[in-house]
């Protein structure tokens, strides 16, 4: 580790107060988009480095044991709005379909046969019904997770080769030897060489610091694609039902298509068990801690997209049948992309 020291608590507060989390800040600028309200982070005075000193300064003074690794579960100030589903701004889109005659032209066209697609038969499909365009949802939602969190930290370190002895805060500190041996060289040859010259190693002297109290950040970022029934969805799943143009609505009118009948299907996920699914992905709490000073759970875009699927009901003869047309891409849709939504 670094070459460096720590004293006691009340001298480790200034050099931690000095890094005020500027870093912290600093990446997630560059992550998301500042533009979207959603986004927006909490007033300077609750920023998470504050609370998280503000916290060790009124309990430094416990004196409690380090917490295995078996305990994981959230302690500590929990801030932002990822705790309660209430707190999150949900912001509703829609797919445009591509046009209803389009889609008709691809159940059709599908349905032919190679020879009946040569032959350009144009009376041989019949459309039997109004085409139905049915919306179904998929949940998109993107966050972050920061704890702080006070540690056990030891330093190793390296002094002068003249040093023959160290004091650290009145205490004297037991120096120790390191032999640094040529990476280039066996260690067997090396061995058999230092018994007769001592020139291809080198002394280096060194102490521990073994009572430090570090001041920590663990952080995570995740994002979840899922349909309304809780099914992940691929990332070409996603662009797949995803790649046309979204547009943002605001209720149900929103959804009409000229030419076809709507049918609008709910998510059977619901919101809070969304967030409780996208909490298991993006929460990781540190391995080992002395104390958890507050955590940070930020939801920055929740969306409920729906994506439309059309089915046109066509009939040859005396056979019906209903095909259903990818209303994104334009192309019928795959056993895959229904199996989504059942």
């Amino acid at each position: 580790m670094p070459g460096s020291s720590h004293g006691s608590p009340e001298d480790l507060i200034p050099r931690i107060d000095d890094l005020d989390g500027g870093v912290v800040r600093t990446t997630r600028a560059s992550a998301f988009d500042d533009t979207d309200p959603s986004k927006d982070r909490k007033p300077a005075e609750e920023d998470p480095a504050t609370l998280a000193l503000e916290e060790y300064l009124a309990s430094r003074l416990q004196q409690i044991g380090e917490v295995p690794a078996e305990l994981k579960e959230v302690k500590g100030l929990k801030t932002g709005n990822g705790w309660d589903a209430n707190q999150v701004i949900e912001q509703v889109f829609k797919i445009e379909p591509i046009s209803i005659k389009r889609a008709i032209e691809i159940a059709v066209s599908v349905n032919r046969t190679f020879t009946e697609r040569l032959r350009r038969h144009r009376n041989d499909f019949e459309l039997v019904g109004t085409p139905v365009v049915e919306f179904v949802p998929i949940w998109r939602v993107k966050g972050f997770h920061e704890c702080y969190y006070i540690r056990n930290g030891s330093y190793k370190v390296s002094v002068k080769n003249d040093v023959v002895a160290v004091e650290v805060e009145g205490r004297s500190r037991d120096l120790m030897l390191e032999r640094k041996h040529s990476r280039l060289i066996p260690a067997a040859i090396m061995d058999r060489l230092m018994r007769l010259s001592s020139f291809l190693s080198s002394d280096t002297k060194y102490f521990v610091v073994t009572d430090a109290l570090e001041l920590a950040v663990k952080e995570s970022e995740s994002e979840l694609v899922v349909s309304g029934t809780g099914r992940p969805l691929t990332i070409d799943d996603e662009a797949e039902l995803t790649s046309w143009r979204s547009k943002r609505i605001f209720d149900e009118t929103d959804l009409n298509v000229r030419g076809a009948k709507t049918q609008i299907r709910e998510p059977a996920l619901s919101k809070e068990a969304l967030l409780t699914q996208f909490r298991e992905r993006v929460i990781r709490m540190p391995e080992n801690f002395k104390q958890i000073l507050s955590n940070r759970l930020q939801i920055t875009e929740l969306r409920r997209i729906y994506v439309p699927l059309i089915r046109i009901p066509l009939q040859k003869g005396l056979v019906p049948r209903e095909i259903i047309v990818n209303g994104t891409t334009g192309e019928t849709a795959t056993s895959n992309i229904l199996a989504l939504f059942e």
